[in-house]
C-alpha cells in the first residue's frame, strides 16, 4: 500500500492524519482514549503503509492494519480481512453517490487563493523529468515550494473550484504532507473544473492529469490514489463516458475490480484502460501514442471483468 493509500483508509476509517514522511504516517492515536481516558493531543501514532504495522508511542496501543480495521470498525478479524480485500466502504460510498447526491460536504472549510502566493511555477527541470509542459502544470494550477524542492497540488470543492489546501508531494522520494492539516483530498476530484466533457479519464496522481494535458489529451482527473471516495463517485457519474485508468498494480487492479462490482449493482457503465500494448504502469510514463491506444482499446467493464 503507498502512503496516499494508506492515508485515503485512515480516511475511510475516521482516523486523523498529520503527516507522512518515508513510508510511515502520523496521526492522533484511534484509541487514546479507550486505554487512556484522554485524548491523545500530540499526535503520537504511526502506522506504517508498506507492511501496515502501528504503534502509540504514547498509550502502547499497537497491530498491525487488519487490527486496526477490526478495531475501528467492531467487527471480527476475518470480517476485517473481508472488508480490506473488497475496497473497505467503495460499494457503501457507490451506496451513497447514487441514493443521496446532495448529502455530499459537510463542514468544508474554505482558505484564500492568497495562500499560494508563496509557491512559484514549476521549474523546469521538474516539469522535464516528468515530461509536463508549463503551460499545462498552469491550466491545472500546479506550483512548486523552491523552499522544499517539492511540488504544490491544489485541493479544491469539484462543486465551487474554492481551494480546500494542497498537497506537498516531494520532488525525490515519496514524502507527501497536506496543508491545512486535516484536509480531505477525498473530498475533491483533481482536474475536474477542467472537464469539459467526452472521456473523464480517472487516474490516481494528479500529476498524471498535468502529463496527459501535457501531451494533448483532455478529460484528466484524479482521485489522489487507488481508493475512490463517495464525494468523487458523485462526480465521476456526470461523466458523459468514464475510462478508469487507475495504475497496473496491484493496488490498482483490485480498485478496478472494486468498481466493477459497483457497475454491476448499480447498473452503471465504465470502461478501463487496456495496458496490453505497454510495460508502463500508469499513463504519467508513456508516450501519446501508447495513452491513446490504450484508451481506444478500453474494455468495458462486463470485458474487463472477463478477461481480468
Amino acid at each position: 500500500m503507498t502512503v496516499e493509500e494508506m492515508e485515503r483508509l485512515l480516511d475511510d476509517l475516521g482516523i486523523e492524519h498529520v503527516n507522512s514522511r518515508g513510508d510511515e504516517v502520523q496521526g492522533y492515536c484511534p484509541m487514546h482514549v479507550q486505554r487512556t481516558g484522554k485524548e491523545d493531543r500530540n499526535p503520537s501514532w504511526y502506522i506504517n503503509s508498506e507492511t501496515g504495522a502501528h504503534i502509540c508511542f504514547s498509550c502502547e496501543y499497537r497491530g498491525n492494519v487488519v487490527s486496526l480495521v477490526s478495531s475501528i470498525r467492531d467487527i471480527s478479524y476475518d470480517e476485517a480481512l473481508d472488508w480490506l480485500s473488497t475496497g473497505g466502504d467503495l460499494l457503501e460510498a457507490f451506496e451513497r453517490a447514487t441514493n443521496k447526491p446532495k448529502q455530499v460536504f459537510e463542514d468544508l472549510v474554505y482558505i484564500s487563493e492568497a495562500s499560494l502566493s508563496a509557491f512559484i511555477d514549476p521549474p523546469a527541470h521538474a516539469l522535464k523529468a516528468r515530461g509536463l509542459r508549463l503551460s499545462a502544470a498552469q491550466q491545472y494550477g500546479l506550483k512548486w515550494d523552491a523552499q522544499t524542492d517539492s511540488w504544490i497540488i491544489p485541493i479544491r470543492d469539484p462543486s465551487t473550484s474554492q481551494l480546500q489546501g494542497w498537497q506537498l508531494k516531494a520532488f525525490s522520494g515519496r514524502h507527501f504532507r497536506n496543508y491545512p492539516v486535516g484536509v480531505k483530498k477525498s473530498n475533491s476530484l483533481f482536474g475536474y473544473e477542467q472537464y469539459a466533457g467526452g472521456d473523464m479519464i480517472v487516474v490516481e496522481s494528479p500529476l498524471d492529469v498535468v502529463r496527459l494535458a501535457s501531451v494533448g489529451i483532455t478529460g484528466g482527473v484524479a482521485v489522489y490514489g487507488a481508493i475512490i471516495s463517495d464525494v468523487q463517485l458523485k462526480y465521476l457519474l456526470n461523466a458523459d463516458r468514464l475510462v478508469f485508468a487507475l495504475d497496473a498494480d496491484d493496488a490498482g487492479k483490485a480498485s478496478s475490480m472494486n468498481v466493477i462490482r459497483c457497475t454491476e449493482s448499480h447498473n452503471f457503465e465504465a470502461w478501463f484502460f487496456d495496458y496490453s500494448g505497454t510495460p508502463m504502469k500508469d499513463v504519467g510514463g508513456m508516450s501519446k501514442q501508447e495513452i491513446i491506444d490504450g484508451i481506444a482499446s478500453a474494455k468495458h467493464s462486463i470485458r474487463y471483468a472477463v478477461k481480468t
